[in-house]
């Protein structure tokens, strides 16, 4: 695995992310907790879109994936979901 500027301002977006849910829950708490694990999902699809894209088969429901879906979608859905999504919520909340 390559370590990339991308990769890098990622984890540091969600490491701002994640004090400041400490300093607004004022602690370590379930929350703050809940809320890192929700930070896995955007920080995998930056970090391995090359293996998360290449997933075919069954996916459930009688859905299946027949072909691969190009790293930079993944890596762009990525993104959206940890600074688009968040900024989409704060101007429409």
């Amino acid at each position: 695995m390559q370590i990339t500027i991308g990769k890098i301002l990622g984890l540091l977006i969600a490491l701002g992310y994640v004090v400041a849910m400490i300093v607004q829950a004022g602690g370590i708490t379930l929350t703050v907790f809940k809320g890192c694990m929700v930070l896995l999902l955007p920080l995998a699809l930056i970090w391995f879109p090359d293996e998360l894209g290449s997933l075919t088969g069954y996916v459930g429901r009688g859905g299946n994936i027949n072909t691969e879906t190009p790293p930079i979608l993944v890596s762009i859905a990525g993104w959206f979901f940890l600074v688009g999504l968040p900024v989409l919520m704060y101007f429409l909340g």
